[in-house]
């Protein structure tokens, strides 16, 4: 995982949304939270602005924007790539188209699994997603974008890092990175976005 300087002003903001509950949660790794990061519940407007400027700096900043694609998995995904798509022509005058994935193919009309920029055309892409917390859903998109043989995954960005570590103590993260060779970077973590929420 890359730090990023970012990732002090990105938490703050975060902490002023409604993407960060607490309560009893049960993530889809099947661990149990008293906190949930939902980049989801940020739909309005200005905070999609925003949102996207922070991905769209990070990736500008770590040279992550000179890819083919950005692709938004579903559901999450979806909207930080467009939003991201649109900074990045606002604030830098880069051409970032986006796709996304459909969790059911549709099977009439134009069909497919996916909307938006044709995957089959591009070489690599930068996958933009809410959070990682085990990296299972992850290697779900790997899967899913290994039916395109040309087509390089350069990078994850996340929002969150929710720092959890598998069963050697190994930060998931960084488990992960060494398990797919993909690198993995967040904008900021877990603590820092609580160190703005409490």
């Amino acid at each position: 995982m890359t730090t990023t300087p970012i990732g002090e002003r990105f938490a703050r903001f975060l902490s002023g949304t409604s993407a960060v509950r607490f309560g009893d949660f049960t993530l889809k790794s099947g661990k149990k939270s008293n906190v949930f990061f939902n980049l989801g519940e940020i739909f309005v407007g200005n905070e999609l602005i925003e949102l996207g400027r922070y991905y769209a700096e990070f990736m500008k900043s770590h040279d992550l924007h000179q890819c083919d694609i950005l692709f938004g998995p579903a559901y999450k995904g979806i909207n930080i790539a467009i939003a991201t798509s649109i900074a990045l022509y606002q604030e830098y005058g880069i051409f970032s188209p986006f796709v996304y994935n459909r969790k059911t193919a549709k099977t009439h009309a134009e069909g497919g699994l996916f909307v938006g920029a044709d995957l089959a055309l591009a070489k690599n892409v930068v996958v933009l997603d809410d959070v990682i917390t085990d990296g299972g859903t992850k290697h779900e998109v790997i899967d899913m974008l290994s039916g395109f043989p040309g087509l390089e995954i350069s990078a994850f960005i996340v929002g969150v890092d929710r720092q959890e570590v598998d069963a050697d103590g190994k930060p998931c993260i960084r488990a992960f990175e060494e398990a797919a060779g993909i690198p993995v970077y967040a904008l900021t973590n877990r603590d820092e976005v609580l160190r703005f929420k409490a």
